[in-house]
């Protein structure tokens, strides 16, 4: 049990930490951040307390369709989508100071976005690893498939296209045009996914009689 919450918190801490790099790379963000990026910009408010509104908001969507356990889904999953809002405001202030050195080249700029990525991928793999708990947004996803079924990866895609779109209307009326989504979340979309499969198998050779998911 020890080494599951070491896992689940490495990868909680990881992830936040790329999600920052992606973001203060200026480049777009990741599509799990987007919405809460462009509230952000566009109300001063810091990113991390809309990512954790973003959460709760997916945490209602998985108990209006699976109303079974809530009290016991949010003590699971409430206290660390709080925990990972915080972390992630804390990861964006510790690498502000690179996103100052990089921002006069596009390729430095590209690179952190490229290390925000292993990093994301790495958090992931860790926390679907630990199979300690799940943010809300796969609890959602579980849910539609414990009632109507579906494929994982396909209702999680459909989750950040939602998210995604949600960014591009918020960013509409912020500001009339698109803001927040660029070459970066295109490459956190294609990057991360795979990196994280990468990951998983390392965790499942390190601990072989935990399982992989593939």
């Amino acid at each position: 049990m020890l080494k599951r919450i070491f896992i689940f918190a490495l990868g909680l801490t990881s992830l936040s930490l790329g999600i920052a790099l992606i973001t203060n790379a200026h480049l777009g963000t990741s599509s799990i951040s987007s919405f809460a990026y462009v509230l952000s910009m566009g109300t001063g408010l810091t990113m991390g307390l809309f990512v954790f509104l973003t959460n709760v908001f997916f945490f209602c969507v998985q108990t209006a369709i699976d109303p079974t356990q809530v009290l016991l889904k949010a003590v699971k999953q409430l206290p660390i989508c709080a925990l990972f809002g915080l972390v992630i405001d804390v990861a964006m202030k510790l690498t502000t100071g690179l996103s100052a050195m990089a921002a006069g080249s596009w390729f430095a700029r590209a690179a952190m976005v490229l290390c925000g990525c292993v990093f994301v991928g790495f958090g992931i793999s860790g926390m679907v690893f630990s199979r300690l708990a799940y943010l809300p947004p796969e609890g959602a996803v579980l849910a539609v498939m414990k009632r109507w079924g579906g494929s994982f990866g396909t209702l999680r895609l459909g989750v950040d296209v939602f998210i995604v779109l949600s960014a591009v209307i918020a960013s509409l009326l912020f500001f009339g045009e698109i803001r927040g989504l660029r070459e970066g979340t295109v490459a956190a979309a294609l990057i991360s996914g795979p990196t994280a499969k990468f990951f998983l198998h390392g965790w499942g050779r390190w601990m072989p009689h935990h399982g992989v998911i593939d």
